[in-house]
């Protein structure tokens, strides 16, 4: 038995009334069981109850066993004074009051239903990823959808805390700032921290500048990524070409590269490979150098042509590497990086905005694109999918992933709207 499950069983009154009594015998009614509490002190305030013929109106304090007022010492504390009930799982000993009167205290145990602790030891020993995987089919899928659709806004304000941070990291520089998001999010995980660094080691003021030259700025990309400083077992005119146009701009910034050992080049699928992916967001930066005008504050909202336009120099067409020269293949952005992108950090930017600019257009646009963008599909979607949630927008597959990081894993079925349904049928 835990705490919270207590806390949530008196605040949704999921007990048999009939005859309810405290542990010295006395008749109770509870007319308000009060409102949850989240700081120090008791759990509920301004509770309403009747002992007897006497109506009080209080605190409630609660605990798994009675004994335990006594370990947390609350009756040392003045702040629980005003306690008119203590309700507990089971009663182990008699508080008394310091007046010596015995203190009212009610025991749920023998007012729950076997089937209520029945349905909530299953969530809790539950090994399942979805502890209530076998229940879904049976709740309502207006509830489900209303829940995915609550999550997804949830995970927005989460991403959104995130971007006001960085935010004040680029002194309140938009397009500095979406330089960053877009520079970590052509990591792809395998080499997001590393992209993240080399985004703070140049300036958007200084890309920015060497924009229209795209020599100049693939060589300054390349160039902080250490990438120049290693020399190819077969050393070619457009490696040189950027040797040299770093050279001179390392020399003109004093910049300091980062150490090429920060690169993961193991175990990776081809399109990810950090100099193609280094190439696509030189490209998108050389064609687009105003990015938040480009991504963000335009009416139209153009993100995936935007990036599906960005082609990089055809060196990289029979490239992965400098030096290295291979079959041909296509060295654009794939649907699915696209999609992942206008999800990682054009959608959310774009709600933060709103939120900074006080105008929510850009907010409802934010949540549209999601609803009209494809259903993402990995090893934790896909689950949730077969356990019957909806699968048919990245607005659902964002919210699923947002149920199982922050309510599933960790179990935390009192606070899901679907857990709470399931123990209250």
């Amino acid at each position: 038995m835990t705490e919270d499950f207590l806390h949530y069983i008196w605040k949704n009154r999921l007990y048999t009334f009939k005859d309810l009594k405290t542990v010295q015998g006395q008749k109770l009614e509870v007319i308000h069981p009060g409102y949850i509490h989240q700081d120090s002190g008791p759990d509920f305030k301004q509770a309403i109850i009747k002992i007897d013929n006497i109506t009080w109106a209080g605190d409630i304090e609660i605990h798994c066993k009675s004994s335990d007022w006594i370990k947390h010492q609350h009756h040392k504390d003045e702040k629980y004074k005003s306690v008119i009930l203590h309700v507990v799982y089971e009663s182990d000993v008699f508080i008394d009051r310091d007046t010596k009167e015995t203190f009212p205290a009610l025991a749920l145990k023998s007012y729950l239903s076997d089937e209520l602790l029945g349905r909530y030891r299953k969530f809790q020993y539950n090994e399942l990823n979805l502890p209530c995987a076998g229940e879904i089919p049976e709740l309502s899928p207006l509830l489900i959808a209303s829940w995915l659709s609550r999550l997804c806004i949830s995970r927005l304000l989460k991403k959104e805390k995130k971007i006001y941070e960085m935010l004040t990291q680029c002194h309140g520089d938009w397009n500095e700032l979406l330089f960053r998001m877009l520079s970590i999010n052509f990591g792809f995980k395998t080499n997001e921290s590393a992209f993240e660094l080399l985004s703070k080691t140049i300036t958007y003021k200084q890309i920015s500048h060497h924009a229209k030259s795209k020599i100049q700025l693939y060589a300054l990309l390349f160039g902080q990524a250490g990438f120049l400083e290693i020399l190819p077992s077969d050393t070619d005119d457009y490696f040189n070409i950027l040797s040299q146009e770093y050279s001179y701009l390392r020399h003109k910034y004093k910049l300091i590269s980062i150490p090429p050992s920060r690169w993961n080049l193991l175990r990776l699928h081809p399109q990810n490979f950090p100099c193609l992916r280094l190439a696509q967001l030189a490209e998108l930066l050389h064609h687009y150098p105003d990015l938040f005008k480009s991504f963000i504050s335009e009416t139209d909202f153009k993100a995936d042509k935007l990036l599906n336009d960005c082609i990089p120099d055809s060196y990289w067409k029979t490239h992965y590497h400098f030096g290295i020269e291979g079959k041909p293949h296509s060295c654009r952005l794939g649907k699915s990086a696209i999609i992942l992108i206008q999800i990682n950090t054009i959608i959310p930017t774009l709600f933060c905005y709103g939120s900074f600019s006080g105008d929510s257009s850009y907010q409802e646009k934010a949540v549209s694109i999601l609803e009209n963008l494809p259903f993402e599909g990995n090893h934790i979607t896909r689950y949730y999918q077969k356990k019957g949630f909806p699968c048919n927008n990245a607005m659902q597959s964002q919210a699923i992933i947002e149920l199982h990081h922050h309510y599933c894993r960790s179990k935390k079925c009192l606070k899901c709207q679907l857990g709470c349904a399931i123990l209250q049928k």
